[in-house]
């Protein structure tokens, strides 16, 4: 089995050079850790953390909360957590609770027990009083808990850009789409659709609310609720809504020959790689998936560390997509 010097020997580098590059623990130049990468890959080296981390009393083990993978934002985000944790030596543990508040006690009690290290919560559904007296690394993704770091994307602004997007088209019908559940009324993302309407308001436009089901596990549901919306609706000549249901808005208005976006326009919130199953780009708000990523596991790795957190709120910025729904 390859060990460090044979790393080093192979990329034509020091030890010490080896052990900075793959610990992150000082300057390391980007050509020889390319040089260094392309040695642990070809050695297949596997890096004898196991020792340390037992001796350590850790578990390198992160465990990542969200509802379901069948959701654009939760897939999208996780994977680049995944990737992240594995640039700091973590390896992923994933719960997909699907609305189990079982499931999610499970793996705070893994917690507290130290069968991990630390929690990234993407999606929570136990009150917040159920929180208030965990002594353990955890960070959240656009949930508000007292004394736990947040880490969301600027929902505000993104709310805001969508409506003077379509009230710049001159739309009049906007019909936007929000969640029926208390659940995501209390979560910084539920900010996207307060700012929506208030500068709708503001330009003296009433948007149509219609409200989406997230906890639908039938397969058809978005379909299904796209065909009843386009038909309870059949003069509206703007859309806003998350990722899936503005997919499934888009293909049935196709379905009814409704020309997009001359007849209707189309922005989409989130801006996951699923947006590009349609046929023609959708507009969007984009959410930085990559950097929440990339902070939440900054802020988790620092804690585990007992690194002090003085930003316990991290808001980071959404991008304007133009694309040819709108």
């Amino acid at each position: 089995m390859a060990g460090i010097r044979d790393v080093a020997k192979r990329a034509n580098v020091a030890a010490s050079t080896v052990s900075r590059a793959l610990n992150n623990s000082g300057y390391v130049s980007q050509a020889a850790r390319e040089k260094i990468r392309k040695a642990v890959e070809e050695l297949d080296y596997i890096p004898d953390t196991w020792l340390r981390n037992l001796y350590q009393q850790k578990s390198a083990v992160i465990g990542v909360i969200i509802n379901s993978l069948e959701y654009p934002y939760f897939a999208t985000v996780t994977r680049f957590i995944e990737q992240k944790l594995a640039e700091n030596g973590y390896s992923m543990m994933l719960c997909a609770t699907q609305n189990s508040k079982v499931r999610e006690r499970i793996f705070f009690d893994m917690l507290k027990r130290g069968q991990i290290d630390g929690i990234i919560a993407e999606y929570l559904v136990l009150d917040d009083k159920e929180y208030q007296h965990i002594q353990k690394p955890v960070v959240t993704l656009d949930r508000h808990l007292v004394d736990i770091p947040l880490v969301c994307s600027d929902h505000l602004t993104g709310g805001k850009l969508a409506a003077e997007h379509l009230i710049e088209k001159q739309c009049k019908k906007i019909l936007y789409i929000e969640d029926n559940s208390s659940y995501l009324a209390s979560t910084p993302s539920y900010k996207s659709c307060l700012a929506f309407k208030e500068t709708l308001d503001n330009a003296g436009i009433t948007p149509i609310p219609c409200r989406v089901n997230w906890k639908e596990e039938e397969k058809d549901y978005f379909h299904t609720f796209a065909k009843k919306t386009l038909t309870l609706h059949p003069d509206i000549d703007a859309i806003f809504a998350a990722d899936i249901p503005a997919i499934a808005l888009f293909n049935e208005a196709l379905r009814r020959n409704i020309t997009i976006p001359e007849q209707l326009k189309i922005v989409a919130y989130d801006g996951s790689p699923w947006l590009k199953q349609t046929l023609n780009t959708l507009t969007c708000i984009e959410q930085p998936f990559e950097q929440l990523a990339q902070k939440s596991v900054d802020i988790i790795t620092s804690l585990i560390e007992n690194k002090v957190i003085t930003e316990k709120v991290t808001v980071l910025p959404i991008q304007f997509i133009q694309g040819e729904s709108s």
